[in-house]
């Protein structure tokens, strides 16, 4: 499987390409109403950090990058189960990152849920559907989920 084909729309049971395509428009949709809300009312966005395009394109960019890119490069040369535990692995550390806006005990949470859950179901959809966009969709609709969730709790 090539790069190209890690990266293009596949039928996906009954998710057509043009189906996943109006879905992901839509949650990008949906992530930049709701954070403009939030920032409208608090100057910054999902109660961290302050408004910013990757707030609602992380989910795009990350899948890209760990699922796309890293998760098949090392699919080239080394077994699924390594290549899931790589990925995921450094999906995980990624998320050191957002310890500029959150608690110590946030970010290690982040990082161990990144890395030992999220990102292996993410590797796991991926390598099912042969493409990234089905880990995109979840993974947006993930986060707009945990929003509501932090929000419900505070």
């Amino acid at each position: 499987m090539t790069y190209l084909e890690v990266l293009s729309f596949k039928q996906i049971g009954f998710l057509t390409p043009f189906i996943q395509i109006i879905i992901i428009c839509g949650l990008i949709t949906l992530a930049v109403i709701t954070q403009r809300k939030e920032y409208k009312e608090t100057g910054k966005t999902y109660g961290r950090y302050p408004w910013r395009v990757s707030t609602f394109l992380s989910s795009l960019y990350e899948e890209i990058i760990f699922r796309g890119f890293i998760l098949f490069g090392l699919f080239l040369f080394l077994n699924p189960i390594l290549s899931i535990i790589i990925s995921s692995v450094l999906f995980g550390l990624w998320h050191f990152k957002n310890s500029k806006w959150q608690t110590k005990r946030e970010t290690i949470h982040q990082v161990l849920y990144a890395g030992l859950i999220f990102g292996p179901i993410a590797s796991i959809v991926t390598l099912w559907a042969g493409t990234i966009w089905l880990a995109v969709i979840i993974h947006y609709i993930h986060n707009l989920l945990s929003e509501v969730y932090r929000k419900i709790n505070l």
